[in-house]
């Protein structure tokens, strides 16, 4: 798909319309795509957990309806995983072989290259950040990678003070 297809796409369908757009508010099928990439791109391996395991998917989703999330990576996230469904709508039907040759389509698409790099980037983010934030849960991804946590640990999100 074209940039400009994807632009006009994105300005004249009703879903994109908000650009306040909350989690709440999300189609669920947006987030059912993102998981369904997100299990792809990070699945359980020996040393590393999954992208569920460190509830990847609810971290993006709480995080998303704050008021300091990225409106604008909100919004990348929201018409790429459109725009994926649109092109690509039986992935999550498709083997492990067949869902990594439709990544590597992606790549060489520049819009949906940038979506995935942007769904890496919080998939990555959920891993590591404090479980706090609603990611790397039973510090999980801490645990994989052997980190030693830092002190003070947030007591609130968002950097509020109790």
């Amino acid at each position: 798909m074209k940039r400009r297809t994807f632009i006009a796409l994105g300005a004249t369908s009703p879903l994109f319309l908000r650009m306040d757009t909350h989690a709440r508010e999300i189609p669920k099928d947006v987030w059912e795509t993102i998981a369904s990439v997100q299990d792809v791109l990070f699945p359980k391996t020996q040393h590393m957990p999954s992208a569920q395991e460190v509830n990847a998917l609810f971290y993006l989703v709480s995080n998303s309806s704050s008021e300091y999330f990225d409106a604008n990576d909100l919004e990348l996230l929201i018409k790429g995983a459109f725009v994926f469904h649109q092109k690509f709508p039986d992935f999550w039907e498709k083997d492990t072989v067949s869902k990594n040759k439709i990544l590597e389509i992606v790549t060489k698409d520049d819009d949906l290259e940038k979506w995935l790099s942007r769904l890496i980037y919080y998939t990555l983010e959920a891993m590591f950040s404090d479980p706090i934030y609603g990611g790397n849960t039973h510090e999980r991804g801490w645990n994989a990678t052997l980190h030693v946590n830092g002190n003070p640990r947030p007591m609130q999100k968002y950097g509020r003070k109790a």
